[in-house]
Parts: C-alpha cells; structure tokens; sequence
C-alpha cells in the first residue's frame, strides 16, 4: 500500500476511539516494560487531535529530563516540564519556548506515528520533519500509534524513521 493510503486510512480509523482510555494504556505499557529506565533525557511530543498522549511520563518519572518539539522551518527541540508554559505551535500543536537543545543530548525520542510500517518505519503525517530531524541520529527511537494502525503492509522510502520499538494502543 501506498504511505498517502496508510495515512488516511489510520487517520480515519483514529476518529471514534477512546483516546483518553489508550492513552492510559500506553503509558503503563511503557513504564511497565521499563524501557526509559536507563535514559535521562527523552524527547516526547504534545498530542495533536486524537494522537496518543504521553505527557503522563512527566508524573511518572518526575526525575528525567524531557523535551518536545518546536516547529518552524524545521523541528527542534526545547526542555519541557510541568511549569512550561506552552503556546499555539504552526500546527495546531502545543509549543514551549526556550533555548533549542543539541540533539544528541537527546538519548531517547518517543514518536507519534500515524501509523507504522512492517519494517517499524514510521508514517507521519506526511511533512518530513522527523526523518528529517532524525537523520543519522544513533540514540534510542520509540513510536507511538493506535493498534489497528500497526504492522501495515506499507511501501516505505529508505528515509523513513526507522524504529527501535514501538508502543501500540
């Protein structure tokens, strides 16, 4: 299938679920499995529409640094906590402001993926921001999507965000 066709159709099936309920669960499946143990700086993002919220890792790991995203001509990223005041970003999207942080402090990036691929490659929503962002980065790739949005059959390009592993809903 083509990545214009995965696209819509995991962006039409998101539309009626319960994202307040699978967010929950992601989050568990995520501090469960224990994953962000061994790293202290983690880039999220804020959701966008009904995309899977992570903010909770803030509560759940009150002692690591994170990051989310700023979006101009290309991303970056700021340090984000609970006191971060956060204003309308291009996309509709929530942004901090601050100093933009060299990538590489970075040891680990959660990714909200329109869906994924049967080679963990994500799909965004289809701007190139993150392949682009992500390009040659050695650190540590999780991404986020809803279940049925999951393991597709997609032809993917060579730079598509390749995943290290993923969390599904």
């Amino acid at each position: 299938m083509k990545k214009i066709d995965a696209r819509k159709n995991a962006l039409s099936l998101r539309k009626n679920l319960d994202t307040a309920k699978i967010s929950k669960k992601v989050l568990e499946d995520i501090f469960n499995s224990k994953i962000l143990d061994r790293f202290e700086n983690v880039g999220i993002y804020y959701p966008l529409g009904n995309e899977i919220d992570i903010t909770g890792l803030l509560d759940l790991y009150p002692n690591k640094k994170f990051y989310l995203p700023v979006t101009k001509d290309n991303i970056h990223f700021v340090c984000y906590d609970k006191s971060t005041i956060l204003a309308d970003g291009p996309f509709k999207t929530k942004e901090p402001s601050g100093v933009e942080v060299d990538r590489d402090i970075i040891e680990c990036f959660i990714i909200p993926c329109v869906c994924i691929s049967k080679d963990n490659k994500r799909v965004g929503y289809g701007k190139g921001y993150y392949d682009r962002y992500l390009n040659g980065y050695n650190g540590y790739k999780i991404g986020i999507c809803y279940k049925d949005s999951n393991d597709l059959d997609i032809d993917m390009d060579t730079f598509d965000v390749s995943l290290n592993m993923k969390f599904v809903g």
